[in-house]
């Protein structure tokens, strides 16, 4: 008769433990990222009282006879379901959209998980949780060890940026010069040769015949015919016409053997005074194709200055140097850039535009804008030339970028074959990568810093309920966890980071209450139990008296 007290005291203890695991679950309503726990109960050993027979050609079976002995705590679980993101408006806050954990580590380097992204950072520039285990970061799109790299934002920098060398530019592809903001297109571009009107005076020609005459001055030694007017080949006449509009026959022109013209006023050839000479204007082209866009800068302006060569511009040529090209004109004649025509940006994008359009009568060199830049990056706090942090933000792949005070900005990239690289963006837009090779544009050897600093590292575990609950928001791996896996957010079944808001509690109020009340009704009830076996019990000990 007295097992029934023990039954439901087993009642009692299972209705107690679900209370105390709705508590836990109602208390922590507005923590960030809690998984709500969910118990579940089994029975205990039954006494039984007969195990039943079987049916025999006389006789049929029975069945057993088996009393209960009570229930146990089959398991408390969790429920790893995401909470709903809460929007807090700090761009430090993050949570993870999908499936994985942050990385953290105390100072003794032992490692947690954790879905609670409420981060910021602390004097060093670590990236740090509210209770001050550093952020974890890394490069491996997944992997099977974690890198131990903390997440470190660089606070004070300084920064050197300069044109490209000579000899490194030359080795670039076109298509791949960091300083172009569009980049050159394919297309033809054109400069136009001579078209000048230039004064010389009288006296430096030489009378031969009222028919010639010739230009002695300055080195130069030009013969001018007479232009028998009846008979002007189609080419003549149209120069003539470009210079000067309506050719008349009565007209007297003299033609030099450079190819400039005089036209003689009064049909008499000047003594005194200056005597106009006109130059016709002639074009030099290149076509720019997808070649040159993937050759070397220093096979593409080989490609330009043999096709000027071939054009019978040879004096006209294109010539590498620190950071860009130089345009170096020894043709005697001005040049300009073609109002029409022009398919490819070539010049407009590199500068010679503007640098053209500015020239003076006789300049023979002219300079592009920095087509490639490099920059040193030091962690030196003492120069005038510092910069400091006053930003950052995460990607949704979990990648970090700093902005400076003089609008520059700090992150990590990565190429196509996935490795990591760092990446510069100068207050001028210009993008500087570094390969970590030799010949990189963005040297970083200057730093302690490196790429796995500023990519946060996310890990997962194969049973989430195998985790085991610890303090400050955090999970240690237990040895039902099974195999676990690091990586990057965005990539290999990792969540994406969202920012500006947390994970909210996944602990939902209604069911709560409901399950407190069947549990506070299992206690009511099995204390009924309990009472009414006591009383029989009351009642047995007076049948003697």
């Amino acid at each position: 008769m007295s097992q029934a007290l023990y039954t439901s005291k087993t009642g009692l203890d299972a209705g107690q433990t679900q209370i105390n695991v709705i508590a836990n679950n109602v208390a922590n309503i507005n923590t960030t990222a809690f998984k709500s726990a969910n118990v579940t109960f089994s029975t205990l050993f039954s006494n039984t009282l007969s195990s039943g027979s079987a049916a025999t050609r006389t006789g049929g079976g029975t069945n057993p006879r088996q009393i209960g002995l009570g229930t146990q705590v089959a398991s408390i679980s969790r429920d790893f379901s995401s909470g709903s993101f809460q929007q807090t408006g700090y761009n430090s806050d993050l949570m993870i959209s999908g499936n994985g954990y942050f990385v953290v580590q105390d100072g003794s380097g032992i490692q947690y998980l954790t879905r609670d992204g409420h981060f910021t950072l602390d004097s060093d520039g670590n990236l740090v949780t509210a209770a001050g285990y550093k952020v974890v970061g890394t490069t491996n799109e997944y992997s099977a060890r974690s890198s131990e790299v903390t997440v470190k934002v660089p606070s004070i920098l300084n920064v050197s940026v300069s044109g490209t060398a000579q000899d490194e530019i030359a080795d670039k592809t076109v298509r791949d010069l960091n300083a172009l903001a569009s980049g050159i297109s394919s297309g033809t571009f054109i400069l136009n040769v001579g078209g000048t009107s230039q004064s010389y005076a009288a006296a430096d020609f030489t009378y031969v015949n009222d028919d010639q005459y010739v230009y002695d001055q300055a080195g130069a030694n030009i013969t001018y015919d007479r232009m028998d007017m009846s008979a002007l080949t189609t080419e003549d006449r149209n120069n003539m016409i470009e210079l000067y509009g309506e050719v008349s026959p009565t007209d007297v022109y003299f033609k030099g053997a450079d190819g400039t013209y005089i036209k003689v006023e009064g049909g008499v050839f000047p003594t005194t005074g200056n005597v106009t000479v006109r130059n016709v204007q002639a074009q030099v082209s290149y076509t720019i194709g997808e070649g040159d866009l993937n050759s070397t800068l220093e096979d593409f302006v080989n490609s330009i200055n043999n096709s000027f060569n071939s054009q019978g511009y040879p004096d006209i040529q294109f010539s590498i140097m620190d950071g860009g090209l130089q345009l170096e004109n020894n043709s005697g004649e001005d040049i300009s850039v073609a109002t029409a025509g022009q398919t490819s940006n070539f010049l407009s994008e590199t500068g010679f535009t503007d640098a053209l359009e500015a020239a003076t009568d006789g300049q023979t060199l002219f300079y592009s804008n920095d087509m490639n830049q490099s920059a040193v990056i030091t962690d030196s706090y003492n120069s005038a030339d510092s910069i400091k942090r006053i930003d950052w933000s995460v990607s949704e792949s979990g990648v970090l970028t700093a902005e400076y005070n003089d609008g520059s900005q700090l992150t990590v990239t990565f190429d196509d074959n996935g490795r990591a690289m760092w990446e510069y963006t100068t207050a001028d837009k210009v993008i500087i990568t570094s390969s970590g090779l030799a010949g990189s544009d963005l040297d970083m050897s200057g730093t302690s810093f490196v790429p796995a600093n500023m990519v946060l590292q996310l890990g997962t575990v194969i049973n989430d309920a195998g985790l085991i609950a610890e303090t400050d928001n955090m999970w240690s791996i237990g040895p039902n966890a099974g195999e676990f896996a690091y990586g990057m957010s965005n990539s290999n079944g990792f969540g994406s980071i969202k920012t500006g808001g947390l994970e909210g509690s996944n602990v939902d109020m209604a069911t709560e209450l409901s399950n407190m009340i069947i549990a506070q009704r299992a206690i009511q009830v099995n204390s009924r139990v309990f009472s009414t076996a006591s009383s029989i019990l009351e009642t047995l000990a007076y049948l003697g008296q």
